[in-house]
């Protein structure tokens, strides 16, 4: 009997005592500022290539620091390299033929404003021409009226009435000088609207061909895959010689001079949790060392949210998703390792 109840006693003492660690275990936790456990992420870019081709330089291997613009891999595009020169070849034919049309437009405007200038001369020099066969006339018509008075001779009146016909005729002459000039002015004046379209086509051609040199331009571009930003190479996936297709991921690049965690705040934390606010991070590696972050953003909707949130107790299971980023200068922190996130200035 005795001995029932000494164990009985020990039991008793083992709970009393075990509960009071999980007390005061649970009081610590509650007194510490809020935060939460979260997995270090890093910022990746997966490098591919646009186009089908074979590798013939890597420039890099796994673990290999690299610079924003680096050249990485040199892919095989003689094919590329010749649709461009050919391209070039295209644009300056092009831009050679809207010169030669620009200076057929330029011939025939001087033709058309010549055309022109033949058109005003002829019909100055008709006028001019008709007022002196009008004087003229006046002055046949005086002479026959003299002659029959004695004052004139025969000669006078035939003299006189010669040069009218002269001048008639020179008026005629001009008139259809004048017609001529006209014909060849509107003949100028659609040669140099045909010369205008070729040149409007001309400059038309130029565009698409200064198009097509940029569209090829790109995919000579592409032959040289170069780092997006400062990083390490994490993974490499081919060799000198393999077959490139278009999409395939060649290498990762991760960026580790700045990393970022997730971690996961209850809703009576909530208010603690503010974008900008300084955060103190712990890593399982390093227990020992304190690393200095951020809070970039808060999520607006609660996860593994219950069905019904009644109780104290219910809403304190809400939980919001917080993202933090922290300086990696050194780059001890790495992707995928554990980490504890308290928010400084908290309780």
């Amino acid at each position: 009997m005795k001995r029932v109840i000494v164990l009985f006693v020990v039991l008793v003492v083992g709970l009393s005592v075990g509960l009071y660690i999980k007390v005061r275990q649970s009081q610590a936790a509650l007194e510490q500022p809020p935060g939460g456990t979260g997995v270090v992420e890093a910022d990746r870019a997966d490098i591919g290539a646009r186009i089908p081709s074979r590798a013939l330089r890597i420039h890099v291997d796994e673990g290999d620091r690299v610079k924003q613009g680096q050249v990485l891999v040199e892919l095989d595009c003689r094919e590329q390299e010749a649709a461009l020169a050919a391209a070039r070849a295209r644009l300056e034919m092009t831009r050679g033929q809207a010169g030669a049309a620009q200076d057929q437009v330029n011939a025939a405007l001087r033709s058309a404003r010549a055309a022109a200038a033949g058109v005003r001369a002829p019909a100055a020099q008709s006028q001019a021409l008709q007022a002196t066969r009008d004087a003229t006339s006046r002055q046949v018509k005086r002479i026959e009226q003299l002659r029959g008075e004695g004052g004139a001779t025969e000669l006078d009146l035939d003299r006189t009435s010669t040069q009218v016909q002269r001048l008639s005729d020179q008026i005629a002459a001009l008139k259809a000088q004048a017609t001529a000039a006209r014909s060849q002015a509107a003949a100028a004046r659609a040669q140099a609207d045909a010369a205008g379209k070729q040149a409007q086509a001309a400059l038309a051609a130029i565009t698409a061909a200064q198009a097509d040199v940029s569209r090829v331009q790109t995919l000579v571009d592409e032959c040289r895959l170069r780092a997006p930003f400062d990083g390490t190479v994490l993974t490499r996936a081919l060799e000198p010689g393999e077959v490139v297709l278009p999409g395939a991921r060649l290498l990762t690049v991760v960026r580790m001079s700045r990393v970022e965690t997730i971690f996961y705040i209850p809703n009576r934390d909530l208010a603690a949790a503010k974008p900008g606010r300084k955060v103190t991070v712990v890593a399982d590696t390093y227990p020992d060392r304190r690393f200095a972050g951020r809070i970039l953003s808060v999520a607006s909707e609660a996860e593994f949210t219950p069905r019904n949130v009644q109780t104290r107790e219910d809403r304190d299971r809400l939980v919001y998703a917080v993202r933090v980023t922290i300086p990696n200068p050194d780059e001890k922190l790495r992707p995928g390792m554990p980490v504890e996130v308290r928010i400084e200035g908290a309780r």
